[in-house]
């Protein structure tokens, strides 16, 4: 996009950075959808910004986006579309920097994948397997039903228990089992979802065993709703360390509060509470009992 960054001209000034910015997206979609030598015209340029929910407060994003959008049209540029992805925490980043960033998007919510897709990931995943290797595979029904509810619907899951059954299977036709086995075992599938997803919600984020205590009761209803005197029945400490656990989890967004029904508690995913039943104090004794080097 013949840009750049010159340190010797770096400024300060946030309004003048994202004014010249604009200025040189706008430049440079003109020429490239109007090209004056002969080039094969586009039809602009497309800038996707992912895991936008991770991005800080310094970076102002609702306001980058907000102008930016503003000062294109300013300068004549209608070609230029940015995709801004990530948890639904983006849409609260977004409106505290900018409360009407909102408006020049729009909001696309992408839910779990249905039934039917889940399988069809599973089915086209051996296909490219068996279309690649001497040795082919297949899956019974009930091994891709299990692939399916395991997964709840997230891509990432599905290839991740796919592959774990997949490693499992030894005799050329996966099966419930090969999908337990690889799902659950030391190191599988719900293991290695649980080290990159689970475990800094578990560990990194609750520094109290007692708020960990909360969620393991709430792990034994898996993510249905449980109410908060349930819970304290459970609990081995006093009913104030409840409350301060069930409030700070629900500030973290690591637990859900029921919005319709006061007093009632749960976690996001299935798969949380799997986790934490059968890989979650292991991980937290491991890392409490590391000796120092």
């Amino acid at each position: 996009m013949d840009s750049g960054i010159d340190k010797a001209q770096a400024s300060d000034d946030l309004d003048l950075i994202i004014d010249d910015f604009s200025y040189s997206l706008a430049e440079t979609s003109k020429r490239i959808t109007n090209p004056e030598n002969g080039e094969i015209a586009k039809d602009g340029i497309l800038i996707v910004v992912d895991e936008a929910d991770n991005a800080c407060p310094d970076l102002h994003i609702g306001y980058f986006f907000k102008v930016v959008t503003e000062l294109l049209q300013q300068n004549g540029c209608e070609n230029v579309m940015f995709i801004v992805a990530g948890l639904p925490d983006v849409v609260e980043k977004l409106t505290v920097s900018h409360e009407s960033s909102m408006r020049v998007f729009t909001q696309l919510v992408i839910k779990e994948l249905k039934p039917d897709d889940r399988k069809y990931v599973v089915n086209r995943g051996l296909e490219v397997c068996n279309e690649h290797n001497d040795e082919q595979t297949t899956i019974s029904t009930d091994a891709r039903n299990m692939i399916s509810t395991l997964s709840e619907g997230y891509p990432h899951f599905i290839q991740q228990f796919s592959y774990s059954a997949f490693e499992a299977n030894t005799d050329g036709e996966i099966s419930e089992d090969d999908v337990g086995t690889g799902a659950f075992r030391q190191g599988g599938a719900l293991d290695a979802i649980g080290s990159r997803y689970y475990q800094s919600l578990y560990n990194e984020q609750i520094k109290s065993d007692e708020y960990r205590e909360v969620l393991e009761i709430m792990a034994e209803n898996m993510n249905s709703w449980i109410k908060k005197s349930d819970i304290r029945d459970k609990f081995s400490g006093n009913d104030h360390t409840v409350s301060d656990a069930l409030k700070a989890l629900t500030t973290r967004k690591i637990i859900l509060k029921n919005p319709s029904k006061l007093g009632e508690y749960r976690l996001q995913h299935k798969g949380f509470a799997l986790w934490i039943k059968l890989f979650g104090r292991r991980k937290n004794v491991t890392s409490q009992s590391t000796p120092t080097q």
